[in-house]
């Protein structure tokens, strides 16, 4: 996968936030499922002495909560890296992370460099990745046999039983399924127009189709295991989970 692609694909970072909450206490604002049972036993293993406590959330959730507290109540925040520069221009609620204090050759560097360039405010680095991935379809084969690719969530024959994901990768995926190549049309303004008007007048018919859009991965798994969606766009993490 080229790396633009894939850093388009990093889902959350790692972010301290402007005031810590305890000495004793590591409390997480993180997404569902981020923040696993095994890893939180194996921190407090090595650190006995330190409690964790998980608030679960979402993008706009973490925002709204540490700007209502000033940054204040948690720790560690695992927001969209494309959601933490704007909001500590804005809301002043993160603080700087130190590189090196963390042992960043474990982490994919494509993606570590994306991250600094775009949440890097007057020289200091707010965010390190921290879960990545890929983007594509999940599909019940057993109701939906014939799901392939992207463009099939906006078939008729399913319709009210597929589900995509309100944000960036619905035009990457839709663009692509119609055959164009979004990132070659960067440098031309005229091109990428069109690609968007057709793109979007696509997704305007599929609304027909589509019986939801979902914001997190709980939302999604429970749309799957309860058998209201047949096929939908997903991370390649919920699908494993969801299995």
């Amino acid at each position: 996968m080229r790396p633009a692609l894939r850093a388009l694909l990093i889902g959350t970072t790692a972010a301290f936030v402007s005031s810590s909450a305890s000495a004793e206490t590591l409390r997480l604002l993180t997404w569902g499922s981020y923040a696993p049972e095994e890893v939180i036993q194996k921190f407090t293993e090595k650190y006995p002495d330190i409690d964790v406590e998980v608030t679960f959330s979402n993008n706009e959730e973490m925002i709204a909560k540490l700007r209502a507290t000033g940054g204040a109540g948690f720790d560690l925040a695992q927001p969209g890296f494309n959601r933490v520069a704007a909001a500590q221009e804005e809301f002043d609620i993160y603080k700087p992370i130190d590189l090196s204090r963390i042992d960043t050759s474990v982490m994919d560097q494509t993606m570590l460099e994306r991250v600094k360039a775009d949440t890097t405010i007057d020289g200091e680095a707010y965010s390190v990745p921290h879960q990545w991935g890929t983007s594509g379809i999940m599909a019940d084969v057993s109701k939906a046999p014939d799901i392939s690719g992207w463009g099939d969530l906006c078939n008729e024959e399913y319709a009210g039983r597929t589900s995509m994901r309100l944000r960036r990768t619905i035009l990457i995926g839709t663009a692509f399924s119609m055959g164009f190549d979004p990132f070659s049309l960067y440098g031309d303004l005229e091109a990428y127009e069109d690609m968007l008007d057709k793109v979007s007048d696509k997704l305007i018919d599929c609304k027909s189709v589509v019986k939801t859009y979902w914001t997190g991965g709980d939302d999604l798994a429970a749309l799957i295991l309860s058998e209201e969606v047949v096929a939908s766009e997903t991370w390649d993490l919920d699908r494993l989970q969801t299995l």
